[in-house]
């Protein structure tokens, strides 16, 4: 078994540089599954401000203004001076000033529809459309009660009770209300580190195994070349079992729960297939490199191309359709494809997208390798 020993006598030189991939793989997964799993759709609360209001008003709804206001908003004290006005709103201290005038009941009781109120904003922020289109609607409400014949005194509660109502939030899609588990981020970006730790480590050690002083004596050697062949395919295959058990038992520690159910047996299907996928990519990039060096290069071009083309880091449905179209060509998009009909499945039997994908997942670990042979035997012609 010397072959399978110097497999691992290499691979044993690339140790740091793997080893830090899978630790920031890590903690970045742990931090992304914690955000985006919290990050739900299904609670809707109003915006508050910091509001400060001046009122001068001798009527009592200047008053009510004021309570409504208060009720909705975070109402400041108003600072003394111009200056220190103008400090608090740079500062973003105060989002909006509100100036009530000593006459603004008697202007309203009267009908009087402008130069109510005063509101001082700073230019471009989006809270004076907001305030002046809340406090339009408190004078539209007492408007309309003042109109029907009632008093001062009885609109101001009127008008509060009736704004105050919340409406109802609905959804147009029921899907978006759903949260999706820890796990699925957790095997959603799976694509990117496989690729890189496949081409960095299987890839470094078949590219010193085909160096030409070493690739001649093995040549030379008592071994057979098939029985060479075999040991380094059994090291290879030894390497991606056990970067792929690493992965299943941080996924186990993440979230057992969905290991152990039926999405995350087919994520864990997933996983495996795009491994060795990611297996057939290192060796199709080892017969386009000329050094061991140039395979950080190759690394970077298939797993980040691959992972921002495929939707592993980028959204399919933030993608064109001209982009969609592309990224079939790669074979991470449908192992995103995969990982996102996983988390519709209710049986195996219904799962038959996610096979349609896994059998896609196959055809190009098949393509790769296929391709790297055909490379290879070019260069052994030339």
């Amino acid at each position: 078994m010397q072959v399978f020993k110097a497999f691992f006598i290499v691979l044993k030189k690339k140790k740091a540089s793997l080893l830090m991939y899978i630790s920031i793989y890590m903690v970045l997964t742990l931090i992304l599954s914690s955000v985006l799993e919290d990050r739900g759709e299904e609670d809707f609360s109003n915006v508050s401000l910091s509001v400060a209001v001046d009122n001068q008003d001798r009527g009592s709804l200047g008053e009510a203004l004021t309570e409504y206001l208060g009720r909705r908003h975070n109402l400041q004290g108003m600072p003394k001076g111009k200056e220190a006005l103008q400090d608090a709103m740079y500062f973003q201290r105060i989002d909006y000033v509100l100036a009530i005038p000593e006459d603004f009941t008697e202007k309203m009781e009267s009908g009087a529809k402008e130069g109510l109120l005063e509101g001082t904003v700073v230019p471009g922020s989006s809270s004076a459309h907001f305030m002046e289109n809340e406090i339009g609607q408190y004078l539209q409400a007492a408007s309309l009660y003042l109109a029907a014949g009632y008093g001062v005194e009885e609109i101001a509660g009127k008008v509060s009770k009736a704004l105050e109502q919340e409406p109802a939030v609905g959804y147009l899609e029921e899907e978006a209300k759903e949260t999706l588990p820890s796990g699925y981020y957790f095997f959603q970006y799976i694509p990117y580190v496989f690729l890189v730790l496949m081409i960095l480590g299987v890839g470094a050690v078949v590219k010193t195994f085909k160096e030409k002083d070493l690739s001649a004596r093995n040549q030379c050697s008592a071994m057979p070349f098939l029985r060479q062949n075999i040991q380094l395919l059994l090291g290879c295959m030894v390497y991606i079992l056990a970067v792929y058990a690493l992965f299943i038992l941080a996924a186990c520690l993440i979230d057992k729960a969905f290991l152990f159910s039926l999405k995350g047996a087919l994520s864990a299907a997933n996983a495996f297939l795009f491994a060795l996928c990611a297996l057939s990519v290192a060796w199709f990039s080892v017969q386009l490199v000329q050094n061991v060096a140039e395979l950080n290069i190759m690394s970077n071009i298939f797993g980040l191309g691959f992972s921002f083309l495929g939707g592993v880091f980028v959204p399919m449905e933030f993608m064109g359709d001209a982009a969609r179209k592309i990224a079939k060509f790669v074979p991470s998009y449908w192992y995103v494809a995969a990982n996102e009909e996983i988390q519709k499945a209710k049986s195996l039997a219904g799962a038959l997208p996610v096979y349609q994908s896994f059998f896609m997942v196959l055809a190009f670990s098949a393509a790769f390798f296929a391709a790297g042979l055909l490379v290879s035997r070019m260069k052994v012609r030339a």
